[in-house]
């Protein structure tokens, strides 16, 4: 499976706020890949700077591999390929990474418990407050059991 480290975070993240994984009005994959890499951690994943597992089925993925949506709750609005480039490129570099590493989904998260507290500042999304992305990754690394934030 191929991921953004981003999407992984998110994923881990939303699992740590307990809420519930569906099916997207875009189409993406998020809900089904969220069950794949929660029900099995051993699962090795391809990480990547470019359309993933999650972005296949989505309506905004174009031909070339692009994504065609635009954030537009920005003040100025900005392509989401441009934004979810740099901030996979800032995370790579943050998690000690680089494009096309291979590890297993355990692995990624003992990685990311290790750089916890401190990845939020990277990865909290517009109109999220760092304190709220960081108490979903630290719950949700502790519900799967992962590293000094296990047991809750």
């Amino acid at each position: 499976m191929r991921l953004r480290p981003h999407h992984l975070i998110d994923i881990i993240t939303k699992f740590g706020r307990g809420q519930e994984f569906k099916p997207h009005p875009y189409g993406h994959a998020a809900h089904t890949v969220a069950a794949q890499v929660l029900a099995a951690p051993d699962l090795e994943v391809e990480f990547v700077a470019a359309a993933d597992a999650i972005c296949q089925p989505c309506r905004h993925l174009r031909p070339d591999g692009q994504c065609a949506d635009v954030l537009s709750q920005l003040k100025e609005p900005v392509s989401k390929q441009v934004y979810n480039d740099a901030l996979d490129k800032m995370l790579f570099a943050y998690l000690g990474m680089h494009p096309g590493a291979r590890m297993t989904v355990r692995a990624f998260l003992e990685r990311l418990d290790a750089h916890t507290p401190g990845v939020e500042k990277i990865c909290t999304h517009p109109g999220e407050r760092e304190e709220d992305r960081l108490r979903g990754i630290q719950e949700g690394l502790a519900r799967l059991g992962i590293g000094k934030n296990k047991g809750g």
